[in-house]
């Protein structure tokens, strides 16, 4: 039950025909971890704290270097000051800031938003949503790799045909590319006004599972350029080859 002070807090998001109470009180009992560091990244967990998720997590060595400027002077010398921004920002909300070298930082989350390919297929084989967006350039897209649905495509069905994916031991050597492109030599420049965009659509396709898990709707690829803001959206087929989806995967309560 949602108390008063939370009715006012969220009441833009309640009146809407989409979310209303229950659905408010669906995302204060959600948890969402955050893969991915810079601007892109501290954007999409500003809105997903503003909106209400109800655990938010992160890894210690992924706070953002904006939320340093965010900070009130009263940070204590061991506090992140990413999870101190967003604790005075909506004291609803769990800020978990997992502990470095911690190697399953995402077992206790419903899904995740990522800037970056290195969970994917770690959290495909739990069977569990990952929404991923990246920008390089003047390009961004955007795709939701859903792991709980067997009949839809995963990430690395979408760029299958145009770059492979690191593998899980170049992703821990840090040896992935926030942003799979046909041109490993391609240097991204990350725009503040692109992220803030792309930032907000991430968590929109976040709240969208959170709030309606069951819609079925065609996979698709969404891919913006700007500044001319053009959007494009490709439908993606599962690859019956993929490495990742291909074969049956195992539930998260189930060993390997």
């Amino acid at each position: 039950m949602l108390g008063d002070a939370q009715i006012e807090r969220y009441s833009r998001q309640i009146i809407l025909p989409q979310v209303g109470g229950r659905g408010q009180e669906k995302i204060l009992q959600s948890r969402v971890y955050v893969d991915g560091d810079g601007l892109l990244a501290a954007t999409a967990l500003l809105y997903l704290v503003a909106a209400g998720v109800g655990t938010v997590g992160l890894a210690r060595s992924k706070a953002a270097p904006v939320f340093s400027a965010l900070a009130e002077q009263s940070l204590q010398p061991d506090e992140q000051p990413v999870a101190h921004t967003l604790r005075r920002l909506n004291p609803d909300c769990t800020i978990m800031v997992q502990p470095a070298g911690d190697k399953q930082p995402t077992r206790h989350y419903d899904l995740v938003l990522a800037t970056t390919a290195a969970l994917h297929d770690e959290w495909y084989a739990q069977r569990k949503p990952f929404v991923w967006g990246a920008i390089n350039g003047e390009d961004a897209r955007l795709f939701v790799s859903r792991g709980d649905r067997a009949d839809r495509p995963c990430l690395r069905c979408l760029f299958s045909e145009r770059v492979n994916i690191p593998s899980d031991r170049q992703a821990k050597a840090g040896q992935v590319d926030s942003f799979p492109s046909a041109d490993p030599t391609d240097s991204p420049i990350l725009s503040p006004p692109y992220a803030l965009f792309l930032g907000t659509q991430l968590v929109t396709e976040v709240l969208k599972i959170i709030l309606q898990p069951e819609v079925d709707s065609q996979p698709k690829l969404l891919e913006w350029t700007f500044p001319a803001f053009h959007c494009t959206e490709r439908t993606v087929e599962k690859n019956p080859h993929c490495a990742v989806c291909s074969t049956p995967v195992q539930s998260a309560g189930q060993s390997a």
